[in-house]
């Protein structure tokens, strides 16, 4: 009894994790085609010994099934530095539990053996016809052994978060931080065009994503021609990984690049303000702020823009740009909606017409702006009916209430569609 206890201990301490699964191949479902044949669910071993997987199981809520040893060499000509019939996972290394009919030879439908391992991937599967009952898209998965080693996809304790999900046909979930928890918040879509990384480190741990979250006027009263103006850049690194150090850009459009400055390093899911000053220009023009780093495949929400407006005194109503493409591309898909108010305890509304005077969006109405005189809303570009308003010309029109006195203030907005 005691060496079993002992056993047992030294089981426990071992560290498997699932740290990657497609329920979701590319293609067709149904009998030999892809979505029967090309799920699988990756293993790491985050321990410092080799954990030996015959006889653990895996189990999808619908069934449990064996996991056992991959023995079919056909599988080495194309990948020929896998391991095969083997079940041992050595430390900080990768297994991946395929589907049995991974090698079908009657497969019909495309995207035939689709998937390149990692270098010495454990090549592991079940002793079924599927994984559990056929991996669905909200399935929750388990790894287990007798002796008490475990983990979990899908947050298989918490019913109510609606994960996990659809990832999309062709996409894996992928686990951000290999030693954290089992919760929604710590998996991602794999962001590799292929939609999966099986057998190797997860796509999403190294994607650099910088994002310019907003730019804006910070003095209280915009100076007139030719004076020093403060303005913020908010930048936030919506990556799992710290940023590379970089550079921000600003210019005024049309005009030349007034500022290059460096950019450090962020921390991993961290927002950062930065301060800078400018001349004001001659006349109205937009403030444009770009940030760049190495690496970065996607920067589309690497630059922003704010339209600077000759002061003397802080404006009622300003916009954040005249145009805006509500297309969900993640660059300006809303149009921001600057109010500064006279004093506070003033009653706001904020309403976008047509050309033709219709109404087409209210903002906020008969609002309470308690102890605040500044605020920011947006139009996303939608009408009160939820749908997209259509490419044109609008008017937001502000209307402020406060001691019997009423202040109105219009400004034109185009809304375009790409």
């Amino acid at each position: 009894m005691l060496n079993l206890l002992l056993f047992a201990v030294v089981f426990s301490a071992r560290g498997i994790v699932i740290s990657e699964v497609m329920a979701n191949p590319k293609g067709g479902g149904g009998a030999h085609l892809p979505e029967d044949r090309n799920e699988f669910v990756e293993i790491y071993n985050e321990g410092n010994e080799a954990v030996d997987l015959y006889n653990y199981r895996i189990g999808d809520g619908d069934a449990v099934d064996i996991i056992c040893a991959w023995q079919d060499s056909i599988i080495l000509e194309k990948n020929p530095a896998c391991i095969i019939n083997w079940t041992w996972l050595k430390p900080k290394g990768y297994a991946v539990i395929l589907d049995p009919e991974y090698l079908d030879p009657d497969a019909q439908g495309g995207f035939v053996q689709p998937y390149i391992f990692g270098d010495s991937c454990l090549i592991l599967t079940v002793g079924n016809t599927t994984i559990g009952n056929g991996l669905a898209n909200n399935d929750p998965i388990t790894v287990f052994s007798i002796y008490g080693d475990s983990s979990t996809f899908g947050t298989a304790i918490d019913m109510s978060d609606s994960f996990p999900g659809n990832a999309g046909d062709g996409f894996s979930w992928e686990r951000i931080d290999l030693l954290g928890p089992d919760i929604k918040e710590n998996w991602a879509v794999c962001p590799e065009s292929s939609g999966s990384t099986p057998g190797r480190a997860n796509g999403i741990i190294g994607v650099i994503d910088l994002a310019i979250t907003g730019v804006f006027v910070i003095d209280s009263v915009v100076p007139g021609q030719g004076k020093f103006f403060n303005f913020g850049v908010s930048v936030r690194n919506n990556s799992f990984i710290q940023s590379p150090r970089g550079e921000i850009c600003a210019w005024f459009s049309p005009g030349d690049t007034f500022l290059r400055t460096g950019l450090p390093e962020i921390e991993a899911q961290r927002e950062t303000i930065f301060v800078f000053s400018a001349v004001m220009p001659k006349m109205q023009k937009e403030l444009w702020v770009k940030v760049i780093v190495p690496n970065e495949k996607d920067t589309m929400n690497n630059r922003a823009r704010v339209l600077i407006v000759l002061g003397g005194k802080r404006q009622v109503l300003s916009l954040g740009f005249n145009s805006f493409t509500p297309d969900d591309d993640g660059f300006e898909d809303s149009l921001p909606i600057f109010y500064y108010l006279p004093e506070p305890q003033a009653r706001l509304t904020i309403k976008v017409f047509d050309l033709q005077g219709r109404l087409v969006r209210t903002i906020v109405e008969n609002f309470n702006c308690d102890d605040a005189c500044a605020g920011t809303v947006y139009w996303d570009g939608t009408k009160d009916n939820g749908r997209l308003a259509a490419a044109g010309f609008y008017a937001v029109v502000l209307e402020c209430k406060y001691q019997g006195e009423r202040i109105r203030a219009k400004l034109p907005a185009v809304l375009v569609k790409k």
